[in-house]
């Protein structure tokens, strides 16, 4: 099994964190993993639900009192 590649978000402020996001999303292929840290708040739902709504696969691996950890995988 190959390494998954994590990126760290949260340096990025709404939008530019989904950008990077989904700029991120398209360098690997359909069902490959990716982990997205991001700040614990507002910016876990907006990455969260921007990427579902786009139809990846997104949940929550960790949650800390500064960062929050996304896994998507690519679904198309």
């Amino acid at each position: 099994m190959s390494d998954v590649k994590q990126l760290n978000l949260t340096t990025y402020g709404c939008p530019l964190h989904y950008i990077k996001a989904r700029e991120a999303i398209q360098t690997i292929d359909v069902d490959q993993s990716i982990n997205f840290l991001v700040n614990t708040g507002e910016a876990v739902n907006e990455v969260l639900n921007s990427l579902t709504n786009d139809g990846q696969q997104c949940e929550i691996t960790s949650n800390d009192v500064l960062t929050t950890t996304i896994s998507v995988r690519r679904k198309k």
